[in-house]
C-alpha cells in the first residue's frame, strides 16, 4: 500500500526574532516592557505610541525599555483603542497605566498628555522598580 503524501516530518516554524528577548538565553531582568495597543485606523495612533514610548524613556534614563505594539502585530487591536501597559520584565504580568478606550471623542482625549503627569510617572516607577528583598537576620 503506498504511503500518503505529505505525511512525514513536520517543518519547524521559524522563530520570530521579536520574541527572542524573553527566552532563557536572551532574558534580561532589567529590560522593562512597554506594551501599547493602538488602533490602526489612523496614523496618529502609531505616532502617539512612539511619542509616549520616547517620553517614558526620557523620564527614566537609567532603565532600558522595549516597546511592543499590538503584540508584534499578532493581535487585532480594538477599534479606537489606545492602551499603555508596563511590566518590570517580560516574565512579570503587565499593568495598564493608561486606557483611552472610555475616552473621546474627540480623539485627542484617548492619548495621555505628552508631559506625563506626576501620578502617571509614579505608577510607572512603582511598576518598574525591582521588588524589595528582605534583609537577612530580620526574620523573627
Amino acid at each position: 500500500m503506498p504511503k500518503a503524501k505529505g505525511k512525514g516530518k513536520k517543518k519547524k516554524k521559524p522563530i520570530d526574532p521579536n520574541l527572542l528577548y524573553c527566552d532563557d538565553q536572551h532574558f534580561d531582568e532589567t529590560l522593562a516592557i512597554v506594551r501599547i495597543e493602538h488602533c490602526l485606523r489612523c496614523p496618529i495612533y502609531q505616532e502617539m505610541a512612539q511619542r509616549i514610548f520616547d517620553r517614558i524613556c526620557q523620564q527614566f534614563p537609567d532603565t532600558s525599555f522595549k516597546l511592543i505594539r499590538n503584540e508584534f502585530d499578532k493581535m487585532e487591536p480594538r477599534e479606537g483603542s489606545f492602551e499603555v501597559s508596563i511590566a518590570r520584565n517580560c516574565r512579570v504580568p503587565d499593568h495598564t497605566i493608561w486606557s483611552g478606550l472610555p475616552r473621546g471623542p474627540p480623539r485627542r482625549e484617548k492619548f495621555p498628555p505628552l508631559e506625563l503627569p506626576s501620578e502617571l510617572i509614579e505608577r510607572i516607577r512603582s511598576e518598574i522598580k525591582p521588588p524589595s528583598k528582605p534583609k537577612a537576620g530580620l526574620l523573627p
